[in-house]
């Protein structure tokens, strides 16, 4: 299946998930406007790596989480694309550091839209022409 049969991916950032573990109630409603506008979402592996480093919880039990919303979500590891593209966002934005600007690499390169509790990361986001939304905000308009 082709890239052309799905809209513009969704980037999920860390803070997300960790939010759905915690309280339940924030995957559910970005994954049914990921469906309606038949995307993908995409969770980098920095991401992975962050909840586990902050719960524990292995890539497996977070994928687990995240199929029970969204049965097709893309993982995507650190290319040397994104690599070279995460050094160039780090040396731009001195208050973007790792794992943040893998997550802002991995949207850039794949061309996705971003998912976030983190308004700097937003903001940073915006500056570099991606699209970037608090999680209220994406399920009421993208």
């Amino acid at each position: 299946m082709s890239q052309a049969n799905f809209g513009q991916p969704v980037v999920i950032d860390s803070d997300v998930i960790l939010k759905e573990f915690q309280e339940g109630r924030s995957l559910k409603p970005i994954a049914k406007r990921i469906k309606k506008h038949k995307s993908r979402m995409v969770i980098p592996e920095s991401v992975l790596g962050e909840i586990n480093k902050i719960t524990g919880t292995t890539p497996i039990q977070v994928l687990d989480k995240v199929y029970e919303y969204h049965r097709h979500p893309i993982t995507m590891d650190q290319t040397e694309e994104i690599k070279t593209e995460s050094e160039k966002i780090s040396g731009k934005y001195t208050t973007c550091a790792y794992p943040d600007n893998l997550i802002l690499a991995t949207a850039k390169v794949t061309g996705s839209a971003l998912v976030s509790l983190d308004k700097g990361l937003l903001d940073t986001a915006k500056q570099e022409g991606i699209q970037a939304f608090l999680p209220r905000n994406f399920i009421r308009w993208w």
